[in-house]
């Protein structure tokens, strides 16, 4: 009898080995997504114009997107449109990614978040490097909070915190070739 009970202990280390395996190689994938990610935002925001081309401050919430949007020319609303979505869209990941990557609450991330946006805008306004604008940390955070949702979303849902990591991991198999396409697109127009 003892003999039947050993394989399933032996089972069940194996088992444990491989999960926690498993559990490792989805957080380097994440991590290096992540990194990937960093860069491209970093690029994107920081390093796609040369310092002192362009610097400006608006401290008026919406005040440039609305100047953008009720604008005569359809070519500025279709830019004012992109720079909102690009806004909200390019932070989704962070909200996601360090929901994913910590334990903090939603709050806590939300900080992380919005201190990275202020960050951005306060060295693009002393670099010159864009144009520092409040409504781009307000749509920044708006991404940022979405991020945290779909991943409450998906703990919600999933119910298990590994299978969370799992779906992450996954999507950020998808997601490393077009950051990376982005990141070299990025690099060759400058």
């Amino acid at each position: 009898m003892p003999e039947q009970s050993l394989p399933a202990v032996v089972e069940g280390r194996s088992s444990w080995r491989l999960m926690s395996t498993r559990t490792r190689v989805e957080t380097v994938l994440i991590c290096v997504v992540f990194a990937v990610y960093v860069g491209f935002a970093l690029k994107l925001l920081l390093f796609s114009r040369p310092p002192g081309s362009e610097r400006s401050f608006n401290l008026i919430p919406f005040g440039s997107v609305a100047d953008f949007l009720f604008s005569g020319s359809v070519g500025v609303r279709n830019l004012a449109f992109g720079n909102i979505a690009g806004n909200v869209i390019l932070f989704v990941p962070l909200g996601a990614y360090v929901s994913v990557l910590t334990n903090w609450t939603a709050a806590r991330t939300m900080i992380i978040v919005a201190s990275a946006s202020i960050a951005v805008e306060v060295l693009q306004g002393v670099f010159g490097l864009g144009a520092s604008d409040v409504s781009d940390v307000i749509l920044n955070c708006l991404g940022g909070l979405i991020g945290i949702q779909l991943i409450l979303l998906l703990r919600l849902l999933l119910r298990k915190r590994y299978r969370v990591r799992t779906v992450v991991a996954v999507l950020s198999i998808v997601a490393l070739p077009v950051l990376s396409c982005l990141l070299f697109g990025i690099r060759l127009r400058m």
